[in-house]
C-alpha cells in the first residue's frame, strides 16, 4: 500500500508540473498572437501595388484561375476577405529572362496587403495542373511594407520608399514562391507547395473557346515551340533533358557572405552597390549600409553590379554576371571547408578600368570566377560628380 501510495503522488505530482508548463506554453504561445496583433494594429495595412508572375527561364505557365485575397472580416453573416486581386487572365507567363523577373499585373493601387493565396495554374512542360490555397506571411509583408528602404534616388536628404509589386513566381514541381519588389529591394516572403489537380471535364466543356485552348494539346504543342515563349537556346538546351526539379529550391540557400574590392593601384568605389540574386531577391547598398558592408546571409548572386572612380577622376560603372555552376560550385566547396567562416566576394579593378576580375574566398581558400561575363563603361554622371566634390 505504502509503495502504491508514493506511485500516486508521483503521479500526481508530474501530472500538476505538466500541467504548469503546458499552460505557461499556452499563455506564452496567446501572449505572442495578441503582441502580434497588436503591432499589425498600429501599422498601415494599405497601401499602392501591383500584383505580378514569374517563371523560370524556358518553364512557362499559365493561370487558370487565381486571387489575392485580404484578411478576412464579417459581414454579419459569415467571413469575406475585404479585398480580392486577380491574378489570371493574363495569358502565358513565358519566363523569358531571370526567375524572380515580374510580368504581368494590371491593378496598380492602393488596396489591402493580401493574406492568402487561392490559384490553379497550367506547367507547360510538365503538362500538370496545380493548384495552392494558403496563408501567406502576412506580419511578414505588413512589417516590410511599413519599414520601407531607403532609396537611390539621389536628393538632399536620405529618401525612403517602399515597395510597389507582389510577386507570386511558379516553378516545376508546384513549386511557389512569392516576393515584395522595389526595384532597388526584392525581398521573398515565402515559398509554398502546390498540389496537382485534375480539372472537370465537365467544366472545361462549359469554357469559351478561348479558354478551352488551356486545356488543348495541339495549342500545348504550339507553345512550346514559340521562341517568343520558350527561347530556341532554351529550347535547345532542355531537349531530351529531364526537368531539374529542386533547382529552384538550391537558389534558396543562403552563406553568409558579402562582396569586397580591391584596386591594382588607386580608385575609389562608389556607395552604390546592388547585386541580384538566383532565388529572386534583389539588394542595394547605400550610404551607411554600403559603409559597413557587414557579412549577410544572403542567397548566391547572379549579377553584382557597382561603379567607381579612377585614379584621375574619370567615373566607370560595371557589372558582373556570374557563371551560375561555377558560382554555386565555388560557395559548395567553401562551405564545406569551414561552414564557420564567412566569405568575401572579392571584385578585381586593374589600373586601366578596363577589366574586373572575381574571387570568392573564406581565408583558407580562394577560388577565381573565370567564367563570369563582365562588362566596364565610363560614366560621365560620376566624372561630373567627382569634380563638383
Amino acid at each position: 500500500m505504502r509503495r502504491i501510495a508514493l506511485y500516486l503522488i508521483l503521479v500526481l505530482t508530474t501530472s500538476i508540473l505538466t500541467g504548469s508548463c503546458q499552460e505557461k506554453k499556452e499563455t506564452k504561445k496567446h501572449a505572442n498572437i495578441l503582441s502580434v496583433q497588436d503591432t499589425l494594429t498600429s501599422m498601415e495595412t494599405n497601401f499602392k501595388w501591383q500584383e505580378g508572375l514569374s517563371c523560370p527561364s524556358g518553364y512557362p505557365i499559365q493561370v487558370y484561375r487565381g486571387w489575392l485575397e485580404g484578411p478576412l472580416v464579417s459581414n454579419g453573416v459569415n467571413e469575406e476577405p475585404n479585398s480580392t486581386t486577380s491574378i489570371y487572365g493574363f495569358g502565358t507567363t513565358t519566363g523569358i529572362g531571370n526567375w524572380g523577373d515580374n510580368s504581368s499585373g494590371m491593378s496598380q493601387g492602393e488596396k489591402p496587403i493580401p493574406q492568402r493565396l487561392n490559384c490553379t495554374w497550367y506547367s507547360y512542360v510538365e503538362d500538370v495542373m496545380y493548384h495552392i490555397n494558403t496563408e501567406l506571411d502576412y506580419p511578414k509583408m505588413v512589417k516590410l511594407f511599413n519599414e520601407g528602404f531607403q532609396s537611390s534616388v539621389r536628393k538632399r536628404g536620405k529618401v525612403m520608399t517602399t515597395y510597389n509589386h507582389i510577386t507570386i513566381g511558379f516553378a516545376p514541381g508546384g513549386v511557389v514562391v512569392v516576393w515584395l519588389k522595389g526595384g532597388d529591394k526584392d525581398v521573398e516572403i515565402g515559398r509554398y507547395q502546390g498540389q496537382k489537380v485534375v480539372i472537370d471535364p465537365k467544366e472545361i466543356a462549359s469554357l469559351d473557346s478561348h479558354e478551352r485552348l488551356l486545356f488543348d494539346p495541339v495549342d500545348r504543342e504550339r507553345t512550346l515551340k514559340n521562341p517568343k515563349i520558350i527561347s530556341l537556346e532554351d529550347q535547345q538546351a532542355n531537349k531530351n533533358k529531364p526537368i531539374p526539379y529542386g533547382l529552384w529550391d538550391s537558389y534558396r540557400v543562403k552563406y553568409n557572405w558579402k562582396p569586397v574590392f580591391e584596386f591594382v593601384r588607386e580608385g575609389k568605389i562608389s556607395d552604390n552597390l546592388s547585386f541580384d540574386m538566383f532565388n529572386g531577391e534583389r539588394e542595394t547598398l547605400l550610404d551607411q549600409e554600403f559603409l559597413k558592408n557587414e557579412s549577410q546571409e544572403r542567397a548566391i548572386p547572379r549579377v553584382l553590379s557597382f561603379a567607381w572612380w579612377g585614379k584621375d577622376g574619370q567615373g566607370y560603372g560595371g557589372y558582373i554576371r556570374f557563371d551560375e555552376k561555377e558560382i554555386f560550385a565555388a560557395f559548395q566547396e567553401l562551405h564545406k571547408k569551414n561552414p564557420e567562416a564567412n566569405i568575401d566576394l572579392e571584385v578585381k579593378i586593374n589600373p586601366g578600368s578596363t577589366y574586373l576580375a572575381a574571387t570568392v574566398k573564406n581565408g583558407i581558400k580562394a577560388i577565381p570566377l573565370k567564367k563570369s561575363n563582365t562588362e566596364v563603361y565610363e560614366s560621365r554622371s560620376l566624372t561630373e560628380k567627382y569634380k563638383k566634390e
